[in-house]
């Protein structure tokens, strides 16, 4: 159901994997990941070890109609499917068996607003992953993923990184910034790279390693009706305690608990959909 690229050094070494396109709107992943598959295949770049593999567009039919899934949200639902009953849970049950072979996933996913600023997503902050991190050209990390999912049943929390780290794999999410922006290709392409040649599978310089800002997620809402955000919040914008966040138009309104940060907003959000993240340093 997805297309994928193996390249072999025919030499020991790790197995990286790289995902592009698991919501199908989030292009940025993609076209870094072609770019590099065509230097790959045109020798301008050389594998000295090990192998990777990479999957530009996980989720080709919500990719070819420009949007974030088909019938349902895929990197809520990977995991084993033992009938699978629609696109995405039939995508999943051939994504985890890449997973399976892989020793490191990198996955790279893009954000809704124009403007948003590129960060990363460290959900099991194992000293593998954390070093993962320290690879990917952002300066804020987001934590705290599993422990709010775990608060609220409303949506399970079955993405790729839970799904490396239970299968004892080194794996982390990179949002890249916003899908259509040129920077977010690069931060793409540099995270890429960066990975590729610190685990030594491409011959390149390592880039030094960062330390990023860790901003622990604290809750998420759910857009339970019609309604907008109160302004035009961008990721990682603070928020005031007490700062309305949203109206519902039917007069209620969303307040903020706590000084934090407005996490990945999505104005376009549909009701039932994840509206927005609060989280703090």
């Amino acid at each position: 159901m997805f297309v994928k690229y193996d390249f072999s050094s025919g030499k020991e070494g790790l197995h990286v994997l790289i995902l592009g396109g698991v919501h199908g709107n989030e292009v940025a992943g993609s076209i870094a990941q072609r770019e590099i598959i065509k230097k790959i295949e045109n020798s301008e770049l050389i594998l000295k070890s090990g192998k990777v593999t990479f999957i530009p567009v996980v989720n080709e039919p919500a990719f070819n109609a420009d949007a974030r899934f088909v019938d349902i949200n895929l990197n809520r639902v990977v995991c084993f499917h033992q009938n699978p009953k629609n696109n995405e849970e039939k995508i999943a049950n051939q994504l985890i068996k890449e997973i399976d072979n892989c020793d490191i996933m990198l996955d790279l996913h893009s954000t809704h607003c124009e403007g948003d600023v590129e960060f990363g997503f460290i959900d099991y902050p194992t000293e593998k992953n954390q070093e993962l991190l320290s690879l990917i050209p952002v300066e804020n990390a987001l934590a705290g993923w599993p422990e709010i999912y775990a608060k609220n049943e409303t949506i399970a929390d079955c993405c790729t990184e839970r799904y490396a780290y239970l299968h004892n794999k080194s794996g982390i999410t990179v949002e890249c910034g916003y899908h259509k922006s040129p920077k977010a290709i690069e931060v793409a392409l540099e995270s890429i790279l960066n990975v590729l040649a610190y685990y030594k599978i491409v011959d390149l310089p390592i880039m030094k390693k960062r330390k990023q800002n860790i901003i622990k997620l604290d809750s998420f809402i759910i857009k339970k009706s019609d309604g907008k955000l109160s302004r035009d919040y961008k990721h990682l914008s603070e928020i005031k305690k007490g700062e309305v966040l949203a109206y519902y138009d039917n007069g209620e309104k969303i307040v903020a608990g706590f000084d934090g940060y407005m996490i990945i907003p999505n104005h376009n959000a549909n009701i039932g959909d994840e509206w927005f993240y609060l989280g703090y340093r």
